[in-house]
């Protein structure tokens, strides 16, 4: 489930002890969400994304190498230029015709952090906060449990769905995730876990006794209010309320469900047409 922090200081140590060359680690998530130490870290390469939680446009990302590491001084930037051969820093500096206002916005960003109290690390802990508090108030509302301990988590959790939506692929998790959006205007991922049997014995079904077999990830930002949330929480018990599963939802259900004067008019026009199969 992709909301666990993992321990990137220890893995590397592990990864060093183990004879590992070289260690990249892809933190798409980190900057704005967890603090960030690389020299501390001690991979050869680390890179995160600015967009995520950072509050910069998509396109703006960092990668850090070791000054130490031979190998930093054999990489180019994948388009040569000019300025190939002077290090990666300058070759990524003018790449043409490009388009640099995502990465001019960056000192703005910065200001922009540091006007909120506590500045990135006061963010960081208010979105922490928000995120378990927002996350408990769904579970305990769906009759659910968060999908990891709030201690593992950063400013995104995961909250396990009510097991009567019948979430039995991820086909039927992106299904119920669109008519979220278009019926209810809930933006929110959501994830089928297919080793739901496998979870501790309190995380394998809900209040009412169904198997929990789908998660919601949800995020917290300054930006986010609790009517943000409650509207997830209603628009999933209406759904159950009405007795609504991902069944109704596949394509072979709804084909079988189709009224028989409509089905029957289908059939004869595929008739027709050469393509009806058995």
């Amino acid at each position: 489930m992709p909301t666990v922090l993992i321990p990137v200081k220890e893995l590397v140590a592990i990864c060093r002890e183990e004879g590992v060359d070289k260690v990249f680690v892809d933190a798409a998530h980190a900057i704005g969400q967890v603090p960030i130490d690389v020299n501390n870290i001690g991979a050869d390469f680390y890179a995160s994304n600015l967009h995520k939680w950072f509050f910069c446009p998509s396109a703006v990302a960092f990668i850090h190498t070791r000054k130490d590491d031979p190998v930093a001084s054999q990489l180019h930037h994948p388009v040569v230029s000019s300025e190939y051969g002077n290090g990666l820093p300058m070759e990524s500096a003018w790449i043409g015709v490009r388009d640099y206002s995502a990465q001019l916005v960056v000192p703005d960003v910065i200001d922009f952090v540091n006007r909120f109290e506590g500045g990135l690390e006061g963010i960081r802990t208010r979105n922490h906060d928000k995120v378990v508090e927002m996350g408990t108030m769904l579970a305990d509302a769906w009759g659910t449990f968060l999908g990891t301990p709030p201690e593992m988590c950063g400013s995104m959790i995961m909250v396990g769905l009510p097991g009567a939506l019948g979430i039995g692929s991820e086909d039927d998790a992106d299904r119920l995730r669109t008519m979220l959006r278009k019926q209810f205007k809930v933006e929110v991922p959501l994830y089928y876990n297919s080793r739901a049997a496998e979870a501790p014995p309190e995380m394998v079904k809900d209040s009412n006794g169904d198997p929990v077999t789908g998660y919601v990830r949800i995020s917290h930002q300054v930006y986010n209010v609790r009517e943000d949330y409650e509207a997830l929480r209603d628009a999933v018990a209406k759904l159950v309320a009405d007795g609504f599963t991902c069944r109704k939802l596949r394509p072979s259900e709804k084909q079988e469900t189709l009224p028989h004067e409509e089905l029957t008019s289908s059939q004869a026009a595929s008739s027709r047409n050469g393509r009806l199969h058995h």
